[in-house]
């Protein structure tokens, strides 16, 4: 049983419905509803996560096999989930992080340039550099079609035998599902329902839903995606014209206040349409003036310290928690696999993915939980 139909849950599901599992996902709205985290037109695949870290090098793995999986699922299913456009990093002040991760990446023999910050130019119509102190470039990174992309996860477990169950399911004391008054037999229940995990596991979990928001410009054909790598500007982050969504500018656009994931107001803060516009004034001049042409709120469910949980229910009902982290999407049908691996025995929890008390994760850019987009999406 897979509680939760977004990145995570359709990913295991699909990992282990493949593995010859009996799985049924249940959902309490629908595959990529509007208010999961999953929702929306992108999401970027990069493997810079800092280094310096066991976890962190476990995370960059894991996005690479990630890349791979990727592209054969959109390749099997005859359509591009996953554009290798490649990400750019802008190296602003200290740069430590950009540093770290462009080392890290090198040590693992994985492709990354160090750049000097005038070709940031080679990149992008019109860009201002003269701020950089150099630029980091993933070549072979890139930008994911998100809500495409849990769909046909969904669709390919369906088509090997999965079934799938429109209900409100909440656990019992054991970690088991209960929906419509009665139990859910399994043998192992996977929860998998992002932002409500906090509310279906109290006792357990410190998991808060955060609101971020997310603006789309009307741009020329040369601002497009595929065409244009993705880009990372301090705590901000976009992606050209995908798909005709407009371009994409998201991130840490003011507050992240902590939202209800069934109840929130979704309009955008008006404060943040206009952070949104002085980033693309500062680094895109040419933009400044571009229409706006939709908007809409981006949440992230975050634990305490912005690693996943991945672990057993204690009780021993069979239950599983996974999610958690902020910053699943990339990883996905890796995801997938870490998980079966863990019901199957053949890999043991990282203790960072476990229960218990987890330090606060701070940033000298802002201590508020989801504010650095580059640590999640």
């Amino acid at each position: 049983m897979v509680v939760g139909a977004g990145i995570v849950g359709a990913s295991i599901a699909h990992e282990l419905v493949h593995r010859g599992w009996t799985v049924t996902i249940v959902e309490q709205y629908a595959p990529a509803h509007v208010r999961a985290s999953s929702h929306d037109s992108s999401r970027v695949l990069r493997l810079s996560y800092g280094g310096g870290r066991e976890i962190d090098v476990w995370y960059t793995r894991r996005a690479w096999r990630a890349r791979q999986l990727w592209q054969e699922i959109g390749e099997d299913e005859g359509t591009e989930l996953f554009h290798s456009v490649g990400v750019v990093w802008f190296a602003r002040g200290t740069a430590e992080f950009e540093e770290r991760s462009a080392r890290s990446l090198e040590a693992l023999d994985l492709p990354v340039e160090r750049l000097p910050p005038e070709a940031a130019r080679e990149f992008f119509p019109d860009v201002r550099c003269d701020d950089l102190e150099f630029v980091v470039h993933e070549p072979r990174s890139g930008v994911l079609r998100a809500r495409p992309a849990v769909l046909a996860l969904v669709r390919r477990a369906l088509r090997k035998g999965a079934r799938l169950r429109i209900a409100t399911a909440r656990p019992d004391e054991r970690g088991r599902a209960v929906a419509d008054g009665g139990p859910l037999p399994a043998d192992r229940t996977v929860w998998a329902g992002g932002p409500w995990l906090g509310r279906w596991f109290p006792h357990l979990l410190e998991i808060e839903a955060v609101r971020q928001n997310v603006f789309y410009y009307g741009v020329e054909p040369h601002w497009r995606t595929p065409g244009l790598p993705v880009w990372v500007d301090g705590g901000a982050y976009g992606v050209g014209d995908l798909d005709d969504s407009g371009f994409k500018v998201g991130g840490a656009l003011g507050e992240a206040p902590v939202i209800d994931p069934d109840l929130a107001d979704r309009r955008p803060d008006p404060d943040a349409e206009q952070i949104a516009r002085s980033v693309l004034a500062n680094r895109f001049p040419a933009l400044a003036g571009a229409p706006l042409v939709s908007r809409h709120v981006c949440q992230y469910e975050l634990t305490t310290d912005q690693h996943f949980v991945l672990t057993p229910v204690p009780g021993g009902g069979g239950g599983w928690l996974a999610g958690g982290g902020g910053h699943a999407f990339k990883f996905g049908p890796a995801l997938g696999e870490y998980v079966a691996d863990l019901l199957e025995g053949r890999e043991q929890p990282l203790p960072a993915f476990g229960l218990g008390p987890r330090e606060k994760f701070e940033s000298q850019e802002s201590a508020t939980p989801g504010q650095l987009a580059r640590q999640h999406r």
